[in-house]
């Protein structure tokens, strides 16, 4: 900020480029307005019960005002009232100009409704420590998204591609595998041992021909053939049927990249 020493010996005058400096400097707090915003409730300004609000500061477009409450109205004018003094010529000439925002009709007016109380720096940070807590790094989301939006903090997390995510369940003889292993297939093909126990029925007559097959298979009669040591007549066999080929084990699913948090720089 800038800043003027009068505290000096020798006798230091004041002239318009000093007061002119003077100004400027104070041009310095109006900065600290623009930081909440362009219509802004920087302190006090608070409503009571009967609608009375109290005094405090606003900032109105990067200029810094008293506020002067009131009975609250729709909207909120800057009042300017100038205080006029001699000069040596004998003119009088406004010179001190006192500004302040209050309710009331202007030209501008700024409706009320739209200054806004911006948190403190504090309220801020504390807000930030609990984001940070909220979302850890190691998060995983889901994201709908194309890659090139992935917001900051965050990448794609490929170890999830072509899969579904499951709960871990610790103790199961699927599901208690550790983080990040991947369990299941897309794709299988039965075997002998994985299908139910069952039988495939065929009549004959007393000639030896297939009457009625259960639609499994084709029966071949054998006639007098001996199995396990036992001689018998018209033993039926049941042709192959099948090509072995695997079936899709997929549920339904949605197809979403997945992302993880992995903090900021």
């Amino acid at each position: 900020m800038n800043k003027i020493d009068y505290n000096q010996p020798g006798g230091f005058g004041l002239s318009t480029q000093i007061l002119d400096a003077a100004q400027e400097a104070y041009k310095t707090f109006n900065a600290y307005g623009s930081m909440a915003g362009e219509i802004a409730i920087i302190t006090g300004c608070e409503v009571g019960g009967s609608g009375f609000v109290n005094d405090g500061f606003v900032s109105i477009y990067g200029e810094l005002l008293p506020f002067k409450g009131g009975q609250q109205s729709a909207n909120v004018a800057i009042v300017e009232i100038a205080d006029a003094r001699g000069f040596e010529d004998g003119s009088i000439k406004p010179v001190i100009y006192t500004r302040y925002a209050t309710f009331g009709e202007g030209t501008p007016s700024y409706p009320w409704s739209s200054f806004r109380r911006p948190l403190t720096l504090f309220k801020i940070e504390d807000e930030l420590v609990k984001l940070r807590k909220s979302v850890p790094i190691g998060l995983v989301a889901v994201w709908g998204k194309f890659t090139e939006d992935i917001p900051e903090g965050w990448e794609p997390w490929d170890i999830a591609a072509g899969c579904v995510i499951a709960g871990r369940k610790v103790g199961d003889v699927n599901f208690g595998a550790a983080q990040g292993s991947k369990i299941g297939a897309a794709q299988i093909t039965l075997d002998i041992n994985q299908i139910p126990a069952h039988n495939h029925d065929s009549e004959i007559n007393s000639s030896g021909d297939d009457v009625d097959s259960d639609g499994f298979g084709s029966a071949v009669v054998t006639s007098n053939r001996e199995i396990t040591g036992i001689n018998r007549q018209n033993v039926i066999r049941i042709k192959n049927r099948g090509g072995g080929q695997p079936h899709s084990n997929i549920q339904p699913s949605l197809i979403a990249d997945h992302i993880i948090f992995v903090g900021f720089d």
